[in-house]
């Protein structure tokens, strides 16, 4: 077990500063700035020494990829989620900490029978909603407008940005949902906040269970959660530590923004803290990042000044077709970086969004033998039973010993209690099945068919699911992943090895979007396509035939995004520009190499 004070001891003065700051924090934290060992830390700290039982606290996160990290750090401190400590994503705490408890407060509600709607359950409701309006594109494609409308309205701020007719779906929408008695995500938010609002009792109530909430990525939440932070905190006087970067908010199609972090900081009841030192990367690859993010508004992050490199940007000419681009990366760069004597998985080649240029780097890569791992394509899908259900092969493969079985244990006791068909505490009979259906393998390179199908059927892992509604998508999730590697499915040839180390095997590189490298970091990373027109984006103008200037907003959206994908490299960035691109219409587009290259340069002095 991790010693609190050996591991407060790590810290900087500002991180330390921020876990012993005694009220409302706001911590700013850049990449590579040491945040989650901060965080982590402190909600150690408050649950040893400053929260005495059985009071406690609510850590959230925007995705389950963080929850999971920060459970298996604060197992090293001996804490574990209970009742004491709530450790989930927003949507979680909105559903079993606020709404299935006070939703009797809401008019209709069903109290603790509230279903949660699947994703295929929102797809069908607002397939129906399109028919019966006579839209003929694609739902799919109006589910972030639908989000930001949402989340606009819950925030009481202006719809005039949205059509009329936009708004009009987005009503029936939620008539349609409202009528099938269950909620979406949006909704769980939404509901919860309407409970925290209208009810300040509710506030004083969550915060005599926890008294602290802990958010993490603060930037990405979106308007509604900051409205329920601003009722705790007012109402019930709940203390927040708030961890995040307004520089990283990338997910502006889902009503996130940076204002809400930024105006948190600003209030008086709040005390900011900054982490200045960047852990990951050398001087001159955080200069060059700050010089695309911000110009004229340097950030003055610093490296660790124990690091003596400074890593290296390269940057890379290419012809107009987009696949000039790609056989760069195959032939040059990837050679390049393997005589920097860079593993390949620890190359990644991020991308904005799918498209002619992936599918030729993906082409490229096959062709020079360079083998690699398109996320996109073959990945699980990232549900908190998906990640349990891989640990638990990884339980199994492994004679190490980092993975503890009283952590396996946890989580699908957890699961069988919300099904009702456990006590509130596990027993030795629970645990044997458990252990006996997860050891069930025949050798590592077993299908992965085989052993899902083995330990479904030990644990009644689909029956114990459809019983408890909360979840619901990790139901969808399971089944979706068993057509998959079922005969004939595209991942039909993984094996349980496969899974457990979530198929990345050593040597390959990792090819994925600028959205999904958030969060992870790699030795290199090559940025490809960065043509004006592309990065940053413009759109066609069909009225006056050009491509006008992109937006002050939607600039500063592309350069966070191009920010967020630089800074995952701790040694070397090879960036791939060229002076023109030929769209998808065969016709040339010449704007120049991409704004952010030039800035770069500049910045660099080259």
């Amino acid at each position: 077990m991790l010693s609190l004070a050996r591991e407060f001891r790590k810290l900087n003065s500002e991180q330390q500063m921020a876990v012993k700051e005694g009220g409302n924090t706001v911590v700013l934290a850049g990449p590579g700035s040491g945040k989650t060992a901060t965080l982590v830390v402190k909600v150690a700290y408050l649950l040893s020494e400053i929260i005495p039982p059985p009071h406690g606290l609510a850590c959230i996160t925007y995705n389950n990829d963080t929850v999971r990290e920060f459970r298996s750090r604060l197992v090293d401190f001996g804490f574990h989620p209970s009742q004491r400590l709530f450790l989930g994503t927003v949507h979680s705490f909105c559903l079993n900490c606020i709404l299935r408890p006070f939703a009797p407060l809401l008019r209709g509600a069903a109290g603790t029978s509230i279903e949660v709607a699947s994703e295929h359950d929102a797809d069908v409701f607002l397939a129906k909603v399109f028919n019966e309006f006579g839209r003929n594109e694609n739902p799919s494609w109006f589910k972030s407008t639908l989000t930001k409308i949402r989340r606009a309205r819950d925030c009481a701020e202006d719809l005039t940005q949205f059509s009329e007719d936009d708004v009009a779906v987005v009503d029936r929408y939620l008539d349609v949902l409202g009528g099938s008695s269950k909620v979406d995500f949006d909704e769980m938010v939404s509901k919860s906040l309407r409970v925290v609002q209208e009810n300040s009792w509710v506030c004083q109530m969550l915060s005599t269970r926890f008294p602290w909430l802990i958010v993490d990525e603060y930037q990405d939440l979106g308007g509604p959660l900051d409205k329920i932070v601003t009722s705790l905190t007012t109402k019930g006087h709940v203390k927040v530590f708030a961890v995040g970067d307004p520089d990283q908010t990338i997910y502006d199609f889902t009503g996130a923004n940076p204002k809400y972090l930024a105006a948190l900081s600003r209030r008086p009841d709040f005390t900011e803290v900054r982490l200045k030192f960047n852990y990951r990367s050398g001087r001159k690859l955080i200069d060059a990042s700050q010089a695309a993010l911000a110009p004229a508004e340097p950030r003055n992050y610093r490296p660790d000044p124990g690091r003596d490199d400074e890593g290296e940007v390269l940057f890379y000419g290419a012809e107009p077709e987009l696949e000039s681009h790609a056989a760069l990366i195959a032939t040059e760069i990837i050679p390049e970086m393997q005589a920097r004597r860079v593993p390949l998985d620890e190359i990644a080649i991020l991308y904005r969004q799918k498209g002619p240029l992936v599918t030729a780097i993906e082409e490229q890569l096959a062709e020079a033998n360079i083998p690699f791992i398109a996320e996109k394509d073959s990945r699980y899908p990232r549900t908190l039973l998906i990640q349990w259900l891989q640990d638990c092969a990884a339980f199994a493969l492994d004679e190490s010993g980092e993975i503890l079985f009283e952590s396996l244990v946890r989580y699908y006791h957890n699961l069988c209690y919300a099904a009702g068909v456990v006590d509130s505490r596990p027993n030795l009979e629970l645990r044997t099945r458990l252990y006996d259906a997860v050891v069930a393998v025949i050798d590592s390179e077993q299908p992965l068919v085989l052993w899902l199908r083995e330990v479904q059927e030990r644990i009644d892992l689909r029956e114990t699911l459809s019983r408890a509604p909360e979840y619901v998508h990790d139901l969808e999730a399971l089944t979706k992943m068993m057509t998959e590697v079922e005969p004939g499915g595209p991942l039909q040839d993984h094996t349980i090895t496969d899974f457990a180390t979530d198929a990345k095997l050593a040597g390959k590189v990792v090819v994925t979007t600028l959205h999904s490298s958030k969060g992870r970091q790699f030795d290199a990373v090559v940025l490809p396509g960065l043509v004006e027109g592309l990065v940053p984006s413009r759109r066609w103008n069909r009225r006056d035939r050009n491509y006008p200037e992109p937006t002050p907003a939607s600039l500063s959206e592309d350069r966070r995004l191009f920010y967020v994908g630089f800074t995952r490299a701790r040694k070397l960035v090879a960036l791939v520009s060229a002076a023109s691109y030929v769209n998808q219409y065969g016709y040339p587009v010449e704007l120049g190499e991409s704004r952010f290259v030039g800035e770069i340069r500049t910045r660099l002095g080259g």
